[in-house]
């Protein structure tokens, strides 16, 4: 079972673990340092006005709770930390928001808050920057829907700027099609969607131009890229008529599948593919259910 250990409440006393829904967003290094949201792991109420006039006045209503976890590797649980808001993976480190509002880096590092988070230009300071990507060096990326100075598409910020410049894309892309991705433990840009002539693209960025990659056939999709210090290519694939499959980019230019140690269906369950330090790869699997959830850590090296 995927438990979570649960924050003493008022009185000091620690509910019993709790089995959330879901395991998502995980952020820093696998096994000793990472941070994930879980999802419905309560209940929380809330003042709420009534319809009048057949319930007038303020009533309580009870919605799902998530929390944020850390993973304890002694223990072999997630442990509530009830102190965070969200967390998130930010350049090189794992930049987080107390309930309190604060920002601050999980690392205690002193260095400073990026700029675009200071400074609240890109959302209203609450909600956690799932829109937004960074490099390693702090440039900051994000894909612009709406807003007051910028038109929609994709913009970067360079590093402890405030002024953005308009992401250059490879050529012949729908913009809006566009999921762009950062390596880990670089600064290269990993991009996919389709062209405008409908086919489906991959494209890796380094070294100042667009490398276009093969892209995948049949009905397989990219679900996630994954790039390792090194600078290894890693794709999972799959969708509602497929089952879950992971590629590496061999040094010939093509695809290569790796053999999963276990039987795949096209509802597989959801699952995280990320990279240690050395190349291993963490591959965390949920079999579970709606209802129960069973979640295996799966390891590879080199």
């Amino acid at each position: 079972m995927t438990e979570v250990v649960m924050a003493p409440n008022a009185d000091g006393v620690s509910p019993p673990p709790v089995v959330p829904r879901e395991i998502q967003s995980m952020d820093g290094r696998w096994p000793d340092r990472v941070w994930a949201v879980a999802t419905n792991v309560g209940w929380q109420t809330h003042a709420a006005a009534g319809p009048p006039p057949a319930m007038p006045g303020i009533i309580t209503a009870a919605t799902p709770r998530n929390a944020v976890v850390r993973w304890d590797e002694e223990r072999g649980r997630w442990v509530e930390q009830p102190d965070l808001a969200w967390v998130s993976t930010w350049a090189d480190g794992v930049l987080a928001m107390g309930v309190d509002g604060a920002l601050r880096w999980l690392d205690g590092s002193g260095r400073p808050i990026p700029p675009v988070l200071a400074e609240k230009l890109l959302w209203d300071g609450w909600n956690p920057p799932w829109g937004l990507r960074t490099t390693r060096a702090g440039d900051v990326i994000v894909y612009v829907t709406q807003a007051t100075r910028l038109e929609p598409g994709w913009w970067v910020f360079p590093r402890g700027e405030l002024t953005p410049e308009r992401l250059v894309l490879p050529p012949g892309v729908d913009e809006k099609s566009v999921a762009l991705h950062t390596g880990d433990g670089c600064d290269e840009l990993l991009a996919w969607g389709s062209l405008r002539s409908g086919e489906r693209f991959i494209a890796r960025h380094t070294q100042g131009g667009w490398q276009m990659l093969p892209p995948f056939r049949g009905d397989y999709r990219v679900q996630g890229l994954l790039a390792t210090p090194s600078g290894g290519l890693f794709v999972s694939s799959r969708d509602q008529a497929s089952p879950l499959c992971i590629y590496r980019l061999g040094r010939g230019g093509d695809w290569e599948r790796i053999p999963i140690p276990f039987h795949t269906k096209p509802d597989f369950p959801s699952s995280h593919l990320v990279a240690g330090e050395g190349d291993d790869l963490w591959l965390t699997v949920d079999f579970g259910d709606r209802y129960r959830h069973q979640v295996v850590l799966y390891h590879a090296r080199g």
